[in-house]
Order: structure tokens, then sequence, then C-alpha cells
């Protein structure tokens, strides 16, 4: 189900929460699909960045209070809960938080608006979000919600906007506005710095790379790299092309720290 472009932030809001309900009515049904295939490369390409995130983090998150906001079919929070995370997932759908618990049903789950978060200042030691913030009007509000609830820090997960992403729009290899409706929100490194001086905090860490979601690679290149010998060229490449042009990747990872 496609829908036009929404300029309209409540309309926007509006047409989102039916497109999600759909979308996980039909797709998610069993509350395991992911965006990957079940491989060897579907599992690097699908938690690259979450692995990232947890690694520039300073403390553990064994027997933290994690909240996941705009969590989907809850692929964040389930690898949250692997390694002792006690998760909460949070999303403005009610069909994405039911298929959140069909994946993982030790998530506590919470019908949420991701701008206007029903929880008191430092709930959380911990909130995260993956994809998420550019499905909402206003981003920037969604990341004040997280300042907010979280007692440790936040770590978001998004698009990076640069010259190169721009060319690949323009290009139709990299979407402005998705299926649902929604403008694709892209983040800077210098809005960011902005940003974190803005609500004074000054420890944080930003990571940028090429981690490409294109159905075209999905579909016909990523599959030839699932043997033992053939992944291994493959990150091998993966990790040599991100430490060379990694800078100008389309994904970029934050994590703000609040000790």
């Amino acid at each position: 189900m496609k829908i036009r472009k929404q300029k309209d932030p409540v309309k926007q809001k509006f047409y989102q929460k039916i497109y999600m309900d759909n979308v996980f009515k039909s797709r998610f049904r069993d509350g395991s699909k992911t965006f990957y295939k079940e491989s060897l490369i579907g599992n690097f390409m699908e938690y690259y960045t979450l692995k990232e995130a947890v690694s520039l983090l300073p403390f553990k998150v064994k027997n933290k209070t994690v909240l996941s906001i705009c969590c989907g079919d809850g692929a964040e929070g389930e690898y949250l809960y692997k390694l002792g995370a006690k998760v909460t997932v949070s999303d403005f759908s009610l069909e994405a938080v039911k298929a959140a618990k069909r994946r993982c049903k030790y998530l506590r789950g919470v019908v949420a608006d991701a701008e206007n978060l029903p929880f008191r200042d430092k709930s959380f030691d911990l909130v995260i979000v993956r994809h998420g913030l550019h499905h909402i009007p206003y981003p920037y509000k969604g990341l004040l919600e997280m300042n907010r609830i979280s007692k440790r820090g936040f770590v978001f997960i998004e698009a990076q906007r640069n010259f190169i992403t721009k060319i690949l729009i323009k290009l139709n290899l990299a979407l402005e506005y998705e299926e649902s409706g929604n403008f694709v929100y892209r983040f800077t490194r210098d809005e960011i710095r902005k940003f974190m001086r803005d609500i004074k905090i000054p420890n944080y860490k930003i990571s940028t790379s090429w981690v490409y979601h294109f159905d075209f690679l999905t579909q016909h290149i990523y599959p030839y790299f699932n043997n033992k010998i053939s992944f291994s060229f493959f990150t091998f490449f993966f990790y040599l092309f991100n430490f060379i042009f990694g800078y100008f990747g389309n994904s970029l990872v934050v994590v703000a720290i609040k000790e």
C-alpha cells in the first residue's frame, strides 16, 4: 500500500499509523521476519549498526533498563534483551508492538507517540531508536523526548545527509519519501553537534558507514556471500571500504552519554 507524499504533520501521523498497522498485520504476522533473510550476510547487515552502537557505549547494557522507541517488529528490543537488558518497546502502531512481543515475549510493549512519550523524566537507563525518527513529523522532538526520559544516555541510528546521498536520491537509488508518504529526514554531523551543544551533552560519539538497503543488492548480490569463505571476503572488503569511505556513509550512529 503506497501512500502519497504527506507534508501536513497531522495527516502524516494518521497515514503513518494506517500504513504501519497494515505492514505488521501482513508482512510481520509471525513476529520474526526481518529486512534481510536469516543468514550469515543477512544477520551481518541487519545488526551491523546496532552492534556498532552498543560497542560505543561506555557501559554494558546487561541489567540496564532500555526503551526502544519506534520499535517496528522488535529487532532492536530482542537483540538488547539477549544482551541482558530489561527492555521496553514502544511504537505509534499497535500492530508493531504486537509484532515485537510475538518476536520476543519477554519485551514489555507500550503504544506511544515518539514525540510525546508517556514516561517520567529519567525513566530508563538508555533509550534507543533505529531508523524510526524519520517516520515522525518532527525528528528533533523525538530526540528531545529521548534525552528527557534517559538517565545514562541515548542512541539513535538514522540516515546521514551529505552530497553523496543527495546524488543517490537524484538517481533514485535512495528514497526522499517512503511508501508510507513520510519524508525521509537525514541528519548531518554539524546539526548533531549543534543539537548536543543545545542540550548540554558534551560527551557523544558519531560513527558513519555504508550499510546499504537496496533491493537489487539484497536480492541479487548479497545471497552469493552466504557461505563462510565468500562471507569472509565480503566482510574484509566491507570493513576496508568503510575505513576509507565510511565518513560519507548513508548510515549514522550517534551515542550520547550523560554520565
